[in-house]
Parts: structure tokens; sequence; C-alpha cells
């Protein structure tokens, strides 16, 4: 039986096809179809028995005018990415400027960094740090409601936009001559690799109670290689633009962790001793007394092992769903075992409680 369309020529030497191409080895990276990520800010080189599978991955990575030059009988000559022809020795593809590369971690940068550049966006250009905070949180939280939604595809917008949001503190402090991207990338894997000796290193970790001991430890050391030490450092670390509940959990989980005394009895017993006192309090003392029995729930719910921010939130979705109906509550309704807004950001701050891992 005839085959469709016409026959590839038998896969030639590498230098074979370099040499009409003019190229040496160390330049170009070759596809290969058992590992087929590559980086198209370099040329590549694909040759007839990864034809098949390679396409796909061409057409969606490259513009179909992109240049490339293929090898034939007869020598080299120039096409696009769109006209690959199947008969070809082999297809080079030629590299991406960077802000090309609309799928790779360089191309969003080089794209965010031109606006801040001379030249760029004005509006981006009169930010601050400060000024983009909003957008920042904003970002935050809408990626922990496409969490709480259980949305894939929400999520995955969400995650770009935050991370757009990073990319944009980066390219500003850059142009301001702050730090850069690598610096930023360089101290969170440093970070990455000394919090995770059991890992990278020659410790080993039975269970997570483990884990988080020597956690604290590390970061201790961190604390105190920076002069941070003392009693209350670890305290300091809490971030204190964190929503209040999540922060009084993450202290209170800190301090007992760092061997301060715990209270006295059961955190019920506190809550309904805290209630009385709210009860009787006058106008001026209302909000110290509220925020007495509001410690001591959170409390009760660390005993209880609830994260009390994800238990109100999902209070909260319960009680908009009550009153504008079951659609308004679709789409935040997290469970109130941690899952969703609250939990998120409890494993940022380390809460102590079994769904916030401190990182």
């Amino acid at each position: 039986m005839a085959a469709d369309g016409p026959r590839p020529h038998p896969a030639p030497g590498l230098d074979a096809v370099l040499v009409p191409l003019g190229l040496a080895p160390e330049r170009v990276q070759s596809f290969d179809p058992l590992a087929p990520r590559f980086d198209a800010a370099r040329p590549l080189l694909v040759l007839p028995s990864a034809y098949a599978e390679a396409r796909p991955r061409l057409d969606e990575r490259y513009p179909s005018d992109h240049p490339a030059r293929v090898v034939t009988g007869d020598g080299g000559r120039d096409v696009t990415v769109g006209l690959l022809p199947g008969d070809a020795r082999a297809w080079l593809i030629a590299p991406l400027a960077p802000e090309q590369d609309h799928r790779a971690l360089a191309g969003l940068r080089a794209i965010v960094e031109r606006l801040y550049a001379p030249g760029g966006c004005p509006w981006d250009r009169e930010q601050t740090h400060h000024s983009l905070r909003p957008y920042l949180l904003e970002e935050s939280y809408e990626v922990a409601e496409a969490i709480d939604a259980g949305d894939l595809r929400s999520l995955r917008e969400e995650l770009g936009d935050l991370l757009v949001q990073i990319l944009m503190h980066c390219a500003m402090a850059q142009e301001a001559a702050e730090f850069t991207l690598e610096e930023v990338v360089g101290e969170a894997s440093h970070k990455m690799l000394r919090r995770h000796p059991h890992v990278f290193g020659d410790e080993s970790a039975d269970d997570a109670a483990a884990l988080v001991e020597r956690w604290d430890q590390i970061k201790a050391a961190e604390r105190s290689a920076r002069g941070e030490g003392g009693p209350g450092a670890a305290l300091d670390a809490v971030p204190r633009a964190a929503p209040a509940l999540l922060r009084a959990a993450a202290l209170q989980g800190r301090a007992e962790r760092a061997g301060a005394p715990r209270p006295d009895g059961p955190a019920a017993g506190r809550v309904r001793e805290a209630l009385r006192e709210v009860e009787s309090a006058g106008p001026r003392d209302a909000e110290a007394r509220l925020g007495d029995l509001l410690w001591a729930v959170v409390a009760l719910a660390r005993e209880r092992d609830v994260d009390a921010e994800s238990a109100l939130r999902a209070h909260a979705a319960s009680f908009v769903e009550q009153v504008s109906g079951p659609s308004a509550g679709d789409r935040a309704a997290p469970s109130a075992e941690g899952a969703g807004a609250g939990a998120t950001l409890a494993a940022q701050v380390g809460t102590g409680t079994p769904q916030g891992r401190p990182g």
C-alpha cells in the first residue's frame, strides 16, 4: 500500500544537518519526543523521526509566519513554521524574542518590563509598591476564590494575574535599582533548600510534627542570623496585614511552639468568661472586651483543629446563599475543614492547625 504524502528521508547525521545550516552543535537544541519541553529562545532542531510529535507543539508555541529553515537533498532553504515540509531532512526553527514567547516566564517578564521601561505605559510607570498593594491583595483573593469554587480554569487565569503582579513589583524595583527578579528567585530557592534538609540534605523526617519543630528551629536560626533574635521574634514574623482571625491563630500557634505558657483550663471556659465580660462592659470597654472574646473563640477553634478564618468564611457563604438564593453562594462556598481562602492564607503564615503548613 502506498504511503500517504511524501516519504521522509532517512534520519541524517547531525553534521549533515548542521553544516548546510552553518551552525555549531552547541548552538542548537534538538526536539526530543520523550522530553518535549524546549527553550524557544534558542534555535530548535527537529529531525524526521520527531516530526509528528513536534508539529502540534510548534503550532502551539510559534506564530505560523515565524521563520524557519529546512535541510533538503540539495541544501537548505528558508520557510515559515506554518509551511514546514514533511519530506525535509531536518527543520530548524529560529529562536523567539523573549516578548514573543507567550508561554514562557521569560516572555511574560519581557512584556511587563517593557511596560516599566522608558517609553512604556504611563500608568504603570507612575505606580509604586504601595499603590499596587490593593491589586496584589485583590488578585490573591481571586486565586483563593477560584480554589474555593474548585474552578481550575479560573485558577489558571487568576494565578497568571497574580504572577503579573509579582513581576510588576520586580520590574518596578529593577527600574529603580532596588532589586531584581533574579534576586527574588535566588532568595526563594535558597530558602526552600534550607527549610527542606530532609529532601535536599542528609536529614530525615519521621512525621509532620517533627517537620514543624524542625522548621521552627530553621526559621529561628534565620532570624538570629538577621539579628532578629529574642522571645518576640517568632511573633514578629506573622504578617500584620493578615486577616485578624488568621493573624490571631498564627500568633497563638507560634507562641505555643516557642514555649509561651498556655492559659489555664479549656478554651470553651475562657469563651464563656469573655462573653460575660462583654455583656457587662460599658461603651468605652466594649471593643476591648469583644477583642478578648474573639481571641478566645480563635483559641477554641484551634483546640478543635478548626481554622477560624475558614469557618467564618464558610458561614458567610451560607448566609449569602440563605439571603440571595443558591446561585449566589455557588462560587464562594468553601468547606469549614479548611479548603479555600482561609486555608490558603493559613498555610502562608502557619497557624499551627493541621490545615496550616508552616513554610
